[in-house]
């Protein structure tokens, strides 16, 4: 399709617009990015080291020492919460973590299952789908606060102790690098740890109290853990996706402008050649 200079400039007036559009979100996320990874990597290795210390107290001991550790044999309603964003531009990171969490809803088909959406695009997407959906929690646009980890942490646990869900999982993303991400369904109630040889601790004054304060410190972190994944890879998958938009609309910018060089210069090659035609004709 051959375009008039008139169009090829409104297209580079269109292009510059967008670019400036997707070089700013891509300065937001970028500077997002960095507070989000250095709350990551400080929670990272006192969860793991919780993990660990939950792990040898209840080794050995009964199940029933804590009702978020009791695992049900019967296994009929399961909550599942799922982490998206609020909003796109993020590439590919909303439509992995939804089909991830739909895979997990086709395998426990035969099941109860009610939704707990955290971020706009999953909620709009199991409302469409009409599924259950118990809680949602949107406009958090990627940031942590510790009220949203507290009443997310009280809902699933409610939902686990009234019995009104006997397992509790969680579909997300976790953050491997910027160029890497993961997406995973975690059950994260009832809790489950590893088995391990049990240490010979001296407790005060005893397991059940102490678990009593450890169980649902480690389940609050663990939230917190979840959330701060997935908002370092939504930063992350939205800076990459707009800085990609930029260089695309760079590029896009280059071919036009050597289009309009080229119309430009087609135009004054015509009208050299119209006025030297008249010239010619008046000579004759």
């Amino acid at each position: 399709m051959i375009l008039s200079l008139r169009q090829i400039k409104n297209r580079i007036r269109s292009i510059e617009s967008t670019k400036k559009i997707t070089r700013a979100m891509e300065m937001i996320s970028a500077s997002k990015l960095p507070r989000a990874k250095d709350l990551l990597f400080a929670t990272r290795p006192y969860q793991l080291k919780l993990a660990s210390l939950l792990s040898n107290l209840a080794a050995g001991q009964e199940a029933a020492l804590h009702p978020l550790l009791e695992k049900r044999q019967h296994k009929n309603n399961i909550a599942l919460c799922v982490i998206t964003s609020d909003t796109g531009l993020c590439s590919t990171y909303n439509y992995k973590v939804i089909h991830c969490a739909e895979n997990f809803i086709k395998e426990h088909a035969s099941q109860n299952i009610k939704i707990i959406a955290i971020g706009r695009k999953g909620y709009n997407y199991f409302k469409k789908k009409q599924f259950e959906i118990t809680h949602s929690y949107l406009g958090l646009q990627g940031r942590y606060s510790i009220d949203i980890n507290t009443q997310i942490e009280k809902v699933l646990t409610d939902l686990f102790l009234s019995q009104a869900a006997d397992e509790v999982y969680i579909a997300y993303t976790k953050f491997k690098s910027a160029l890497r991400h993961e997406e995973t369904t975690e059950k994260i109630l009832e809790i489950e740890h590893p088995q391990v040889q049990p240490l010979d601790y001296i407790l005060e004054p005893n397991a059940k109290g102490i678990l009593n304060d450890l169980v649902p410190h480690y389940f609050f972190m663990k939230i917190k853990l979840i959330l701060l994944e997935s908002f370092v890879a939504e930063h992350s998958a939205r800076m990459l996706a707009m800085r990609t938009a930029t260089d695309n609309a760079e590029e896009l910018m280059e071919d036009f402008i050597l289009l309009r060089n080229k119309a430009r210069q087609t135009a004054i090659t015509k009208e050299i050649i119209e006025v030297t035609s008249t010239v010619e004709a008046l000579r004759e």
